[in-house]
């Protein structure tokens, strides 16, 4: 037979308690990384006897999240209100066995767990985690990586939108366009994903030395004109940007059409770009 048990249930302990500062009895309390229920007051060497056992107690419990307890859900002794809550922040004691609006005195299972920080690796899958529990304070810098973020892609479809007089200002979205040197006014059309607000629009001649002012660019909403014409210029490399947009036509609608119309003369080839950001 072993003999090496050392404390049968139920478990006390006769120590000074992490928290609260005087724990009274029948009040639940901390003891490091223990939870438990106190059976005596603290004396006066700060000592209080616990009972970190499993068992089901008539205890004060507060809704601090919201929308009622229910029974089954898992609670927490927070330090700073020295009580058991919903809040997920505090130290694991145990599940409510009824429900709760507000503050009420209701049966609760007390369970020991491993503490705050001493969960083993591996222990806890994506899907144990709560929506929003690791925040940009638990990561540490040297874990963001350019590869991390070389894999996840980011583009526009990941930038919010934003409102004409935020205070955090928009991350703008350039579309870029490669125009053929074909007759007829041809239309290159982008499809977009989003709602967006066009801020600039410009043309960038490449390479021939045969364009001229003949060879003109539009961009539109679809067949509404947000720029005027950009006449080009037979200066290889030159860049020419439209100078007036409508602002009846600059917004376009989730699914709406970017579009750049192309008149040929001479040589209308060229790269067009659109400057916008997302909006609601």
């Amino acid at each position: 037979m072993a003999n090496n048990l050392v404390m049968p249930f139920p478990m006390t302990l006769r120590v000074a308690a992490s928290d609260p500062a005087v724990p009274v009895s029948g009040s639940p309390c901390r003891y490091g990384m223990i939870t438990g229920v106190a059976l005596t007051d603290e004396d006066g060497a700060g000592i209080s006897t616990i009972d970190i056992s499993t068992k089901v107690w008539d205890l004060p419990v507060t809704d601090t999240l919201g929308g009622n307890i229910v029974p089954g859900t898992a609670l927490f002794y927070i330090d700073g209100t020295d009580r058991i809550e919903n809040l997920t922040t505090g130290w694991f004691f145990g599940i409510a066995l009824e429900a709760v609006v507000g503050t009420q005195t209701i049966n609760v299972l007390h369970v020991q767990s491993p503490g705050a920080g001493s969960v083993g690796a591996g222990t806890v899958g994506a899907a144990a985690l709560a929506a929003n529990a690791v925040e940009t304070a638990t990561i540490l810098n040297a874990n963001v990586t350019l590869a991390k973020l070389a894999a996840e892609s980011v583009d526009g479809s990941k930038v919010a939108e934003a409102a004409a007089a935020s205070v955090i200002g928009a991350v703008p979205l350039l579309y870029h366009t490669t125009i053929a040197d074909v007759g007829a006014p041809t239309n290159y059309d982008i499809t977009v994903t989003s709602k967006i607000h066009v801020v600039d629009a410009w043309i960038h001649n490449t390479g021939l030395a045969a364009h001229n002012t003949d060879d003109k660019l539009q961009l539109r909403s679809t067949a509404n004109p947000i720029t005027n014409e950009i006449a080009k210029t037979n200066v290889v490399n030159a860049v020419k940007r439209a100078t007036t947009m409508d602002p009846a036509f600059v917004d376009i609608a989730n699914g709406g059409v970017l579009r750049w119309v192309a008149t040929k003369a001479t040589v209308v080839s060229c790269e067009a770009y659109v400057l916008a950001y997302r909006v609601a």
